[in-house]
């Protein structure tokens, strides 16, 4: 009962990252074109959160050690979507964006963003639950 919703949480996260590596138009624009690095960066990046999510579901007896792993996968993704964004902004491809950019390529903006504010709702249910078993502890 206590865990249900952070779980929710977390595989929504998971489902965000997992559109972002179904979408092909995300992996393209101008950082691809001037930056070898950028896409096995970013994928692994992106790849690391993702199974951190997962594992961060089957840490739900150990709250602190759950809480800690989701606080680090919110950086992860935080670090990857900057990169995301600095790279492409050097690299010119937001001036060249008009509005028959493809919805591929809005999705890869989008994804991260979705999968951080998952995240961020994991974080704040588990520090709920933590402060609800604190509360019962305190009670008996």
């Amino acid at each position: 009962m206590i865990q249900r919703l952070q779980t929710v949480y977390l595989l929504l996260a998971v489902t965000f990252l997992a559109i972002l590596f179904l979408a092909d138009g995300a992996w393209t624009g101008a950082a691809t074109a001037n930056y070898d690095w950028y896409v096995p960066v970013s994928m692994g990046l992106f790849g690391l959160a993702a199974a951190g999510a997962v594992t961060a579901i089957f840490l739900y007896k150990d709250r602190k050690r759950q809480r800690s792993l989701v606080v680090a996968m919110q950086i992860v993704v935080l670090v990857a979507l900057l990169l995301k964004v600095v790279l492409n902004s050097l690299a010119g491809g937001f001036a060249s964006v008009s509005t028959d950019a493809s919805f591929e390529y809005w999705v890869g903006f989008g994804a991260p963003v979705m999968a951080y504010l998952m995240f961020l709702m994991a974080r704040r249910g588990i520090d709920k639950d933590i402060a609800l078993i604190k509360s019962m502890d305190r009670l008996r």
